[in-house]
């Protein structure tokens, strides 16, 4: 059935008009390059037929004429395939005089109109027409023709060869006719089998030319989207930074003024000071996530990396945020079952990850409750775990605590803020520095979060150690990333 409905099918045919000039060079030439290589073989073939001619069928002629026949046209065929690859090649050289159709069609007929002879002659040798049945099928098998050169070629050899039949068989009715049925049948099947190639041949090169053309359009929709996420990047990486300017005014003002009412000591207007800093390091905090998500998915964030010992880097940040920890009722404890190791890291991104994740911590524990921050080795990696005895986070946001704009609480009348963008940035910062993070939680019972960095190290000179200190440029950090949470 998928044979028959490739005989008929007229779409392939129609659509090919639209590629015609393309779909033609490419058919010539794979129509071309096949009767090359077919060539080579019938060369070698007539070389080996001439030998077996003039060493076993030349004392045979005396009583079988035709056999000199056979011989004869072993050597034409052999002139004409080297004339024809002449041909090409001067036609290579001196530019497609010819055009290469011609050439493939005049290399079918050579073939296909010496079968024919040697068919005609083997009637008087044994009476089989063999020769011309193998080549007429051989020829459609091979090359895509198109339908009107199969009519030319296979029906036009075909009466030619039936006219052959009249003149030799001309006194044996029953043979005469059964050649001509089974030459007839043979013709109409080679070129039943010469179109369905041709068809399966222009679907396969429609189907290419739109694949090609699919991935095109997904191209330029890729090149649109990717102009439109730089644009959107550029945005919010210039929103970002003319929101800061203002926030960084508002800032300093309200240091100036602290400053003044220090001396004066009005408490009323000082609690209100108070609420002014708390937010401007909000916005402050809010604004430096934009920009650096920003600039991490542009590529073109900052990264120094360090041989550092991380042990001395986590406990140096946990201590720093110890007093505000206990301000809020909770304990922190540190804890690690290696006193030193050297890692490649980012001092500065590994303080935003360990105070983020503090400050989640401390948001979402009740006072009372207790921070675990401890360091360990598995299999060549560090390991840093910042554990609560929080609220927990339920099962259905585990999958995506981790995305932009993700809250686990968003009621209004929780007790923190916070934009949704922290473990976003977090989990970044974590890549960056080619290592993972991973929840485990459990309702009412806490959080954990894990990060597991790579213990490799980076090429320097010197191996910097504590060069994590607490200073101002510390504090003025943790009051940034601890803004979400009221006092």
């Amino acid at each position: 059935m998928e044979f028959l409905k490739c005989m008929w099918e007229k779409d392939a045919i129609q659509d090919i008009k639209k590629y015609k000039t393309e779909f033609e060079e490419l058919r010539t030439s794979i129509n071309i390059k096949r009767c090359e290589k077919i060539g080579v073989i019938l060369l070698l073939l007539n070389i080996i037929l001439i030998i077996t001619d003039r060493v076993v069928y030349e004392p045979m002629r005396a009583f079988t004429p035709e056999y000199i026949n056979l011989y004869y046209s072993h050597l034409i065929v052999l002139h004409l395939i080297i004339l024809w690859y002449v041909i090409l090649f001067l036609n290579r050289i001196y530019k497609k005089f010819i055009d290469e159709k011609i050439l493939y069609n005049f290399f079918a007929n050579i073939i296909i109109y010496w079968c024919l002879f040697m068919a005609l002659n083997d009637l008087y040798i044994n009476g089989q027409i063999s020769a011309y049945i193998i080549c007429v099928l051989s020829v459609a098998s091979c090359l895509y023709s198109s339908p009107i050169e199969g009519v030319i070629l296979y029906f036009v050899s075909t009466s030619l060869f039936i006219s052959g039949l009249f003149i030799i068989i001309e006194n044996n009715p029953n043979l005469l006719y059964g050649n001509i049925v089974n030459s007839v049948i043979v013709t109409f099947f080679a070129f039943i089998v010469s179109k369905v190639n041709y068809i399966r041949f222009s679907k396969d090169f429609i189907s290419q030319k739109d694949l090609l053309k699919s991935k095109r359009d997904i191209e330029e929709k890729n090149e649109i989207l990717i102009h439109y996420e730089k644009l959107r990047s550029d945005f919010f990486a210039n929103i970002s930074h003319e929101l800061r300017t203002p926030i960084n005014v508002i800032y300093s003002a309200e240091q100036v003024m602290e400053l003044n009412l220090r001396k004066s000591q009005n408490y009323d207007m000082s609690k209100y000071l108070k609420m002014v800093k708390q937010n401007s390091f909000r916005l402050i905090r809010i604004i430096s996530n934009l920009i650096d998500i920003t600039k991490i998915d542009a590529l073109s964030f900052d990264v120094k990396f360090r041989n550092l010992n991380i042990v001395k880097v986590v406990e140096d940040i946990t201590i720093s945020v110890a007093e505000f920890i206990e301000h809020k009722g909770l304990t922190v404890i540190f804890d690690t079952s290696i006193e030193e190791k050297v890692i490649a890291c980012d001092p500065d991104l590994i303080e935003r990850i360990m105070l983020n994740l503090l400050s989640n911590s401390v948001k979402f524990t009740k006072r009372g409750g207790s921070i675990l921050v401890s360091i360990y080795l598995e299999e060549y990696k560090v390991c840093i775990s910042v554990k609560d005895s929080g609220i927990g986070i339920p099962d259905n946001m585990k999958e995506i605590i981790f995305d932009r704009f993700i809250q686990v609480d968003k009621s209004t009348t929780k007790s923190c803020e916070g934009s949704g963008i922290g473990l976003s940035l977090v989990k970044s910062l974590v890549e960056i520095h080619k290592g993972s993070i991973s929840l485990n939680s459990v309702i009412s019972k806490g959080s954990e979060f894990i990060i597991s960095l790579p213990d490799e190290l980076c090429f320097e000179e010197d191996i910097h150690e504590n060069i994590i200190n607490l200073d101002d440029s510390r504090i003025e950090k943790i009051n940034i990333e601890f803004s979400d949470i009221y006092n």
